[in-house]
């Protein structure tokens, strides 16, 4: 099962690496990535990070629509 973590890394790398260069595509990446530690934390019963992760899903999707909006 940590190959879960990996995958959800390997998302949020790509998520920073795209918003560094400014590409919208880093928001879809970054969801994407916490939605896979969220479930990750989870199947681990560890709590406290599915309460951080659940919360940068929220931030990373609204984040993603407001960016989209100003476009």
């Amino acid at each position: 099962m940590q190959w879960l973590g990996w995958i959800g890394n390997a998302f949020i790398l790509i998520a920073v690496i795209c918003l560094g260069r400014k590409w919208t595509v880093g928001w879809i990446f970054s969801v994407l990535g916490n939605i896979v530690w969220c479930w990750y934390a989870v199947t681990l019963n560890m709590y406290d990070i599915l309460a951080v992760d659940g919360l940068c899903v929220i931030m990373a999707a609204y984040n993603w629509w407001s960016w989209r909006k100003g476009i």
